[in-house]
């Protein structure tokens, strides 16, 4: 057949060797060393072809091989292919050794996909209670249980078509992937890179950061491989001709599948015949030949037998994929019949055999072009067919079929039963966190009540805010949830009025906390009014943490506790979890560290006894950013002992990424990030950081921007770098403006101010707080209320020092920073050190900076070690203790040295220097005098002279007439020489002498004197 000679021949040719690459994969992977991956190419392009050369491969060096498929109807059925896998593991080795090593995946596997119940007969479908928590079980035991098949003999596990998969399997993909490096499994995935959407894009963006695929591109033919292609088909005897040859190139634009179907049409049409021992065709020019793989595959349905054609058109309409039993309901033939007829179609390679109960078509422009064939009444037909037929297949009660009973109600205008379905399969794919899923069903839900002549309830409505919250769609989530609430009302609906006033509040949260903040109150006033302590306490936590976000944690405190207490009357675990994260965080903006520490530990122990992955990466973040940090440099702060090792483990980064959670994971990226930066570990601190601000600029969340811009220009400010500083600052505090933050406009606006300041623009930097200050009014600078200031005021505060500091006003800076007041705070006491020596308070100062360096220590933090090192260098300078000075430059230049040394940027690294030249200026050059002092251990020209004459055994008295000098000047010079060198004895001044080539001549005798 000609489909089958030509199978390997697009993938042997062209410059990429594409399938070479594929087998050289294999090869490391039978070493132990698993990888995933991906195959791209256009639509026909030859994936099946790669695919199924690369299975023959594996299955031929000992693989075991499992396949699964994605198809477009499957975007609103979560996980598809792990059917597939499970069903191909039970067909290639037995159901019972399938149930063996999926065993620990059985129930979750029975709980997405009821049909296994035959392959797993004991295990019990579990009750969905929390979609995270069930996506997580999901993605461990199934990754176990291939892991352990991988132990066995080496895996190949191929997807294909992930371009239409669901954004649940795709986030459980690159888990798979992630799990597999230590075992003998590839993980092979095939997509047409010119449908790449936006979750598919993500992750390939993933798998390129975490460096645990390799990419396959499958590219359109060459000319020259077009032809090498037709000799590999019809033989060496092919006379085909350059025109030809030319003109299939043109019309089918290289691609492998368009070339075999426009091949495949003119056999059928008798243009391509065989003759004289040569195949032989007529010009295409001449030759009304199909353009497009649709209308090629349109002439090919035109050979089929009515019985076929009918069949294929209702397979077409039942999807990509349909079972046999289906096409028995729908049909006029029995099995022996309809066999014939089947067996038709895989004939005309139009349909491939997936097990002995499923077939698919083997392209989807295959089904499309058949489904377009199709009158639209027709179609309507059909959708009803199917869709009745599978509503007498399925169990109403389990919900086994709603995406597809959804899906052909729909297309069948049956909008009462259509809603019904369509409205359970978005409830489930929320469930089963999908949710690009769940709003593909939510919106087919609404269209179809609507249709139904019935107004969508609240409930719904809320349903499809929430799908479009999550991904990213505000406008439309805004308007679902505005839409709710009014019906709520209307309706007397309490608890969905609640419920659209809760969503509203987090949805607006990110956006503007003001409005917010008005929709937490008022949901806070419905709970209440309801009397559900559930609802109050949730509400009671929205209210608090709006008034951290308003920079007032002290005012969300009492919210919190009043929350915490009704959760743990109820013995509600979660919602006590949930709370005591939400006060650690607000004693972190308070500037509380040491007891958001505490309650972070207490929330960490919480979160994971729950294995609430999502809640425990936050607390993880934002608990190591407590302790040394510049996120918490404005006020005291005690050094973390779990710091260190959950910087080093980048935990929390790897939990986030784990699960999915791409705003979790730019959150965690950039709060380690500015960790690292503290102790001057630039290099991975720049890295995380800049990965985090692409996640969040892909994911479109300003804070995340925020955050991580103001961690990149702190670090260039540490650099020295004054433009980069600049540029990432500004655009973060432009951010911070847009969001409306009161913290943020104070953590952005303090170091763009000092950025200013260090960049001679004094006047701008107070223009700066200035403008900050009216839209964040301050609290009371004095007395008691000092320590009351949240770390925002605390920020803004330190960089009014540093810019009074710039502008000669050393005198406001020591009233900003108050005695005692800097304890803790390196920073503040490097600062108050400054001002206080431009003042010419020298105790005072030194005082100061003893301080700053005692907590720089304990916190670990190098770079403001070596600038408080060239600060004190700075004012032993301006005493002229020059010998103090130099030490201590010494010291700032070789710590500086350290951290130079570690950048991956040579540009940068070179303006770090120069930088540290100026606040630590190098020793100035030696006289020719004092490098020959240097070399010879510090001893002088007469001491060097008494050395050599030591080394000829001469005495004190031989080296005074020698030298013309005195026997005690002589005697002095020799012991000067000993000390320096610290020897004890003439015999060891003699042999060192010696050894350094130390001679001395009389002027006298002609000799000279060295």
């Amino acid at each position: 057949m000609l489909v089958e000679q030509s199978v390997v021949c697009p993938l042997l040719i062209g410059r990429d060797a594409p399938l070479s690459a594929g087998f050289d994969i294999l090869d490391r992977v039978r070493s132990g060393m698993g990888s995933a991956m991906l195959v791209s190419g256009e639509a026909g392009i030859g994936k099946s072809r790669f695919v199924r050369a690369l299975v023959e491969r594996a299955r031929a060096t000992g693989f075991l091989s499992l396949h699964g498929a994605c198809f477009e109807t499957d975007r609103a059925h979560p996980y598809a292919p792990l059917l597939d896998l499970v069903r191909t593991c039970a067909s290639s080795t037995s159901p019972a050794l399938a149930a063996h090593y999926f065993d620990g995946a059985a129930t979750e596997l029975v709980t997405l996909f009821p049909e296994l119940r035959s392959i797993f007969p004991e295990s019990i479908a579990r009750e969905a209670v929390d979609p995270e928590d069930d996506r997580r079980r999901l993605f461990h035991s199934f990754t176990a249980a291939i892991n352990a098949l991988g132990s066995v003999q080496p895996l190949l596990l191929v997807i294909e078509d992930v371009h239409w998969s669901d954004d649940a399997t795709l986030d459980l993909m690159l888990h798979l992937a992630r799990g597999i490096t230590s075992q003998a499994i590839a993980l092979v995935l095939t997509f047409r890179s010119d449908e790449i959407g936006l979750r598919l894009h993500r992750l390939l963006a993933d798998f390129d950061r975490a460096h645990c695929a390799a990419e396959v591109k499958l590219r359109p033919l060459a000319v020259s491989d077009v032809s090498a292609m037709l000799q590999s088909i019809f033989g060496m005897q092919a006379a085909f001709g350059t025109p030809f040859v030319g003109s299939l190139h043109e019309i089918t634009e290289g691609n492998p599948f368009f070339i075999e179907e426009m091949l495949k049409a003119l056999l059928e049409d008798g243009d391509l015949i065989r003759g004289d021992g040569a195949w032989r065709a007529r010009s295409l020019e001449l030759v009304p030949v199909p353009r497009t793989a649709t209308e090629a595959v349109a002439r090919r349905l035109s050979a089929l037998t009515p019985a076929a054609r009918e069949v294929a058109s209702i397979a077409a309409v039942a999807g990509r994929r349909f079972d046999f039993e289906l096409l028995k309901t729908l049909t006029r033939h029995d099995e022996p019949e309809l066999l014939v007829v089947v067996r038709e179609l895989v004939d005309a390679q139009l349909v491939v055999e997936e097990t002995a109960d499923r077939f698919a078509f083997r392209h989807a422009l295959t089904r499309e072009a058949m489904r377009a064939r199709l009158l639209a009444r027709e179609r309507v037909a059909l959708h009803r067919a199917i869709a009745h037929a599978l509503a007498e297949k399925y169990d109403e009660r389990a919900h086994d079929a709603d995406e597809a009973l959804s899906y052909h109600f729909f297309e069948a205008g049956d909008w009462d039963t259509a809603r019904l379905h369509a409205r359970r399969a978005a409830e489930r794919a929320l469930t089963l966190s999908a949710p690009r899923e769940a709003l593909l069903h939510f919106d087919r839900a609404v269209t179809a009540t609507v249709n139904a002549g019935v107004r969508p309830d609240a409930v719904l409505l809320t349903g499809r805010g929430r799908a479009n919250e999550v991904l990213g769609f505000f406008a439309q989530a805004r308007e679902d949830f505005g839409a709710a609430l009014l019906l709520a009302r209307e309706t007397g609906d309490d608890r969905s009025a609640w419920l659209a006033l809760h969503a509203l509040g987090m949805l607006w949260a990110a956006r503007d906390y003001e409005r917010a903040g008005d929709y937490r109150r008022a949901a806070l006033d419905v709970a209440r009014s309801i009397g559900d302590p559930s609802l109050i306490a949730r509400s009671l936590n929205r209210v608090g943490n709006w008034f951290v976000n308003r920079e007032d944690p002290r005012a969300g405190i009492p919210y919190h506790d009043e929350a915490l207490s009704i959760f743990e009357r109820a013995d509600d675990q979660r919602g006590v979890a949930e709370t005591v994260d939400l006060l650690a965080m607000s004693y972190h903006m308070a500037g509380a560290q040491q007891r958001a520490v505490l309650a972070y530990e207490r929330s960490i122990d919480l979160f994971s006894a729950s294995d609430d992955r999502r809640a425990l990466t936050n607390a993880l973040s934002v608990m190591v950013a407590c302790g040394p940090s510049h996120h918490a440099s404005a006020g005291a702060v005690t050094a973390s002992i779990h710091a260190s090792e959950l910087l080093a483990s980048e935990r929390a980064i790897h939990l986030a990424a784990d699960i999915g959670w791409r705003a979790g994971e730019a959150f965690s990226q950039y709060l380690f990030a500015d960790c690292l930066a503290w102790r001057g570990e630039y290099a991975r601190a720049r890295r995380l950081a800049h990965a985090s601000l692409a996640i969040a600029q892909e994911i479109e969340h300003l804070e995340w921007q925020c955050g991580a811009r103001r961690v990149l220009g702190v670090i260039a400010l540490d650099l020295f770098h004054k433009e980069g500083a600049l540029a990432q600052l500004t655009a973060a505090h432009a951010i911070a403006e847009r969001l409306g933050s009161a913290t943020w406009l104070r953590w952005t606006g303090a170091p763009l101010a000092i950025a200013m300041a260090r960049a001679s623009r004094p006047d701008g930097a107070a223009t700066i707080l200035d403008a900050v200050d009216r839209k964040v009014p301050r609290s009371a600078a004095n007395g008691a209320a000092r320590a009351n200031r949240t770390l925002g005021e605390r920020f803004m505060n330190l960089a009014r020092a540093e810019v009074a500091l710039a502008r000669g006003d050393a005198a406001d800076a020591v009233e900003l920073i108050g005695d005692g007041e800097a304890e803790g705070t390196p920073r503040a006491s490097l600062v108050r050190a400054q001002a206080l020596a431009m003042l010419d308070r020298r105790d005072g100062a030194i005082a100061a900076v003893k301080v700053a360096r005692h907590d720089a220590r304990l916190q670990g933090a190098r770079p403001l070690l070596w600038r408080i090192d060239a600060a004190e260098g700075a004012m032993h300078l301006a005493r002229r203790r020059r010998l103090e000075a130099r030490r201590l430059f010494d010291a700032a230049r070789e710590t500086a040295s350290e951290i130079g040394g570690a950048l991956d940027d040579s540009a940068l690294e070179a303006t770090f220097r120069s930088g540290v030249d100026r606040l630590a200026p190098p020793p100035s050059a030696r006289t020719a005098s004092q490098q020959a002092k240097a070399t010879f251990g510090g001893l002088t020209r007469r001491e060097r002279d008494a050395a050599a004459l030591v080394a000829q055994g001469k005495s004190n008295r031989d080296i005074a007439r020698l030298l013309g000098i005195s026997e005690r000047t002589a005697e002095g010079y020799v012991a000067a020489a000993l000390a320096k060198l610290h020897y004890s004895a003439r015999t060891q001044l003699a042999v060192w002498a010696a050894g350094q080539g130390l001679v001395i001549e009389d002027a006298r005798k002609g000799r000279t004197r060295g």
